[in-house]
């Protein structure tokens, strides 16, 4: 097998590094002595790959144009570097697999070195801004869940097949997305004892279409909830809601609004 060298791929890409652990979502999880590895891509089709398959209802409101990236592209719709940065890796998870995997893989395993030596737990989010089945991430012919059988792998979807990974990986965990047309779905995982994630306009109710909602806001670890719940999450703002510099509420079925969450 080809040797790469992680310094070497990183100039070539013009990139400082794949993913880390200190974005402000993940920074959360903390709190519960939890050290986490991240990858933002670029969402639904920017890059010209399309990583979000059921991104149709939700796209506009990805957390992609949320915190330092939303400043970005408040001033310039065309995005700047973080908005590109992004882009580049995309485009380099699609083109060079090999390549983007040993660097992935390298960064993962100091990241675990990172988080032994601060006695925290350590887990791996590949999709935070993405939806794509772990099982792609593969190098030499074993996905990222098998090249790491001891490491906590975690996703946020709203791909309904991608559960089926449940049974075949006990490293990986799912939350599934409620994304306002897509209810039926939710309830049978519930049923079956899943979560599922709500994102509600401003205020969480105590309960939602009968099952009761946790604050998931606090944190990023969901692996550590129990099942059959909803994670409720608050809308945060992104770029794509203000015009001439106006929030412009959201007319979208997505975020639910307190008044009608029993509907």
């Amino acid at each position: 097998m080809t040797e790469y060298n992680p310094t070497g791929i990183k100039k070539e890409l013009g990139i400082s590094y794949l993913g880390g652990c200190n974005s402000p979502k993940l920074i959360k999880s903390y709190g519960r002595n939890v050290l986490t590895y991240g990858v933002y891509l670029a969402p639904f089709n920017l890059s010209g790959y399309a990583v979000c398959p059921e991104s149709c209802n939700c796209s506009k409101y990805c957390l992609h144009g949320s915190g330092r990236n939303k400043i970005e592209l408040l001033t310039n719709k065309e995005g700047g570097p973080i908005q590109k940065s992004r882009i580049k890796k995309t485009k380099f998870f699609f083109e060079d697999r090999v390549k983007f995997m040993h660097l992935l893989i390298h960064e993962i395993i100091q990241a675990k070195k990172k988080a032994d030596a601060e006695g925290m737990k350590f887990a791996v989010r590949l999709n935070c801004t993405s939806d794509i089945n772990l099982e792609k991430f593969e190098l030499d012919g074993k996905n990222i869940l098998q090249l790491f059988p001891d490491i906590q792998f975690y996703d946020y979807t709203k791909v309904f097949s991608h559960v089926e990974l449940l049974d075949k990986y006990p490293n990986y965990d799912l939350t599934f997305s409620f994304d306002g047309e897509n209810w039926e779905k939710c309830k049978s995982l519930l049923d079956k004892g899943h979560r599922v994630a709500v994102v509600f306009e401003d205020i969480l109710p105590a309960e939602f279409k009968g099952y009761p909602v946790i604050d998931a806001n606090g944190d990023d670890a969901r692996f550590l909830d129990e099942g059959g719940i909803i994670c409720g999450l608050t809308y945060k703002r992104v770029a794509n809601d203000y015009a001439s510099g106006k929030y412009q509420r959201p007319d979208t079925t997505f975020i639910t609004r307190y008044g009608n969450q029993k509907h």
